[in-house]
């Protein structure tokens, strides 16, 4: 499978090709073989042993972790998956530096454009978006580099179609056409005249909603303006009418009950816990009686420790430093605490997102070989106002 293209999808000479493959290989190699290879090590050699010496299993994540860590298999492995993602970024990055001027050119707006896009320069970045790297992606998602600069959305365009190894579709929509499949199938009286996505990135979760609920008018915001600009200028080349705007998704300048469906897509995970209590805030204010927001992540189960920490290798590696605050906090009792009643709060079965099958991550619940479920988007989370 090759990577669908669209007008500002940067290109790749023979060797920058053939590099970029080696980096998903890379990745695949490790998500589907190496990591989960620690789970073998972990039932097979460690486990055993600590129980003979202590007479009971392992009681807390950081207990495994220290148990692990006197592994070489764990230690090497640890070490090639950062090493594979920082040669990802580097590999796309050198190929975008190349053709910058020409695609910061080709996102300008222009007079014809059927959606829309609006920049805030004057808003703040919050500190903990300034704080690191996510992903180790340098720049993170709001650094500008220059004026009208789009490298941000480019090196995330292209970086996370080779991170996830071509996994996540030729257009990198899988997540959100299964997110917007599984709430029309679940809510099929529902008829959407205003949705927003929030955190929307370069419009991956985005678009597929507009496909989903063509009558819909459709909204993305984000809070780096290189991921916006490219974000308007990817979907302007398919004809799909987005309104993106640069906004931060808890404190937003819509007005009260302004949509229908708000969803949001790997987002909570890149928030610090107060953040995600205002994010879900924001939510209720701006939903319509009736309205919906629309999440990944299901109804929590505490992990064993060894699972717990096999999930966690994106938080401990590979710069997310708020994904464990996250994966700890009660949803439930946080969306009540927002506003939402008990009673309108539903949960999807495992597997109801079809469209993931056949994607593995160092981010599946267990970590175990041949588990083809990825751990996120696999369930989701409606809050109904």
């Amino acid at each position: 499978m090759f990577q669908t293209k669209h007008d500002i999808l940067p290109d790749h000479t023979h060797d920058e090709f053939a590099r970029e493959e080696f980096c998903g290989t890379m990745r695949k190699f490790f998500t589907e073989t190496l990591w989960p290879g620690n789970n073998d090590v972990y039932h097979g050699k460690q486990l055993p042993e600590f129980e003979a010496r202590h007479g009971r299993k392992p009681q807390t994540r950081s207990e495994v972790k220290e148990l692990m860590e006197e592994t070489f298999y764990y230690r090497c492995s640890n070490l090639f998956g950062r090493v594979a993602q920082e040669q990802l970024w580097d590999t796309v990055g050198e190929s975008i530096e190349r053709q910058l001027p020409g695609l910061i050119e080709k996102a300008k707006p222009k007079p014809d454009a059927i959606g829309s896009l609006e920049l805030h320069p004057e808003m703040p970045m919050p500190k903990y978006i300034e704080s690191v790297d996510i992903h180790v992606m340098p720049g993170n998602f709001q650094t500008e580099l220059c004026e009208g600069d789009v490298y941000q959305g480019a090196l995330y365009d292209r970086g996370v179609y080779y991170f996830s190894y071509g996994g996540m579709g030729a257009e990198n929509d899988k997540l959100g056409v299964a997110m917007a499949t599984y709430t029309k199938s679940a809510f099929p009286d529902l008829k959407p005249a205003r949705i927003l996505d929030m955190g929307a990135g370069m419009g991956f979760s985005t678009l597929p909603w507009k496909d989903t609920y063509p009558d819909a008018e459709v909204y993305g915001l984000d809070i780096g303006a290189p991921m916006m600009r490219y974000a308007h200028a990817r979907a302007e080349s398919w004809g799909k009418k987005i309104h993106f705007s640069q906004q931060n998704a808890v404190e937003t300048n819509f007005e009260d009950g302004s949509f229908d469906i708000i969803t949001h897509c790997l987002l909570t995970h890149e928030m610090p816990v107060k953040e995600i209590r205002r994010l879900f805030k924001e939510a209720f204010r701006l939903l319509a009686p009736g309205g919906l927001m629309v999440m990944d992540g299901g109804k929590r189960a505490k992990l064993d420790p060894e699972r717990e920490l096999f999930a966690s290798w994106f938080t401990n590696n590979v710069n997310e430093p708020f994904a464990s605050g996250m994966s700890r906090l009660d949803f439930e009792e946080t969306l009540v605490e927002t506003g939402f009643k008990p009673d309108n709060i539903v949960y999807s079965g495992p597997m109801q997102a079809v469209y993931l099958k056949g994607m593995a991550g160092a981010n599946s619940v267990s970590g175990k070989k041949g588990e083809k479920q990825s751990g996120w988007g696999s369930a989701y989370t409606v809050a109904i106002k």
